[in-house]
C-alpha cells in the first residue's frame, strides 16, 4: 500500500531546507563518478531531473506506480541486476519500512549496487544552528554551526491511518549507534553528516563491502 499520495509531493513540499537536501543529494552522486545510477523514492523528480539533464544514466524506482518510475519496486525486492548500477541513491525512504525490514533493504541496496550507496534517513533531534560569512577583500568564507541533541526519550508513534515513519533516528530504541551498527555490517561507511540548513536529514555515504557473501552466507565447517 502506497503511504505517500502523489499530491504530497506538491503541496507545499519543497522548502530551503529540502532544496539543500536535493543539492546534497545531486553533488554526492555526481561525486561518485558513475556511470549508471539506481534512485529509489523519486518523489516530485527535482532529484532526478537534474541528474538526467547533468548526463547522467539514471533509472528510477518507486513502489508507487503513479509517479510513472522506470521501475516499479519494494526497496525490500527489487528486479534489478547483481552489481548492476556503479551508484544507487535511497533517500528519506527507509523509514517508511518496518524496522525489521532496515537490514533486509540494506542487503538489497548492497546486491544491486556495483560500488556506492546514498542514503539519508530522518533524524529526530533538537537542534541549533547558524551560519557565520566572513567577507575581507579577496576571501570569502562561510561558517556552519550545528549542535543537536537526539529526541532519545520520545516514542515513534505509527499513525495506522496516515502511514508514514514506522521509525527515526534518534527516538527510542532507534540511537544512531544501532543504526551504525546495523550499516556497517554491509557497508564501510565513508562519510555520515547532516547539513546545517536541514539537521533531520542525516546522510551516510556508503561503500560496498566486497565480502558480505560471506557474511550473510557463512560456508559450511
Amino acid at each position: 500500500m502506497v503511504q505517500v499520495q502523489k499530491d504530497h509531493y506538491f503541496n507545499n513540499y519543497d522548502s530551503y531546507g529540502r532544496f539543500s537536501s536535493y543539492f546534497c543529494q545531486i553533488d554526492s552522486v555526481i561525486k561518485s563518478n558513475p556511470e549508471k545510477v539506481l534512485e529509489i523514492g523519486i518523489g516530485n523528480r527535482t532529484v532526478a531531473n537534474y541528474l538526467r539533464e547533468f548526463g547522467i544514466n539514471l533509472t528510477t524506482c518507486d513502489f508507487d506506480k503513479n509517479l510513472k518510475p522506470d521501475v516499479v519496486a519494494d526497496i525490500r525486492s527489487l528486479p534489478l541486476g547483481d552489481n548492476e548500477f556503479d551508484t544507487v541513491l535511497a533517500c528519506e525512504i527507509l523509514e517508511h519500512i518496518p524496522f525489521d525490514d532496515f537490514e533486509e533493504a540494506l542487503i538489497e541496496l548492497h546486491r544491486v549496487s556495483k560500488k556506492n550507496v546514498i542514503i539519508s534517513v530522518p533524524y529526530s533531534c533538537m537542534y541549533f544552528s547558524f551560519n557565520i560569512l566572513l567577507a575581507i577583500p579577496f576571501f570569502k568564507k562561510s561558517i556552519n554551526f550545528l549542535a543537536r541533541i537526539p529526541y532519545f526519550f520520545v516514542k515513534i508513534k505509527f499513525d495506522k491511518k496516515n502511514k508514514e515513519h514506522y521509525w527515526e533516528m534518534g527516538k527510542r530504541k532507534y540511537p544512531k549507534r544501532r543504526i551504525k551498527d546495523i550499516i556497517k555490517k554491509h557497508f564501510n561507511i565513508r562519510k555520515d553528516f547532516n547539513l546545517a540548513q536541514n539537521p533531520i536529514h542525516y546522510f551516510f555515504i556508503l561503500e560496498k563491502r566486497k565480502n558480505i557473501q560471506q557474511l550473510n552466507h557463512p560456508k559450511p565447517l
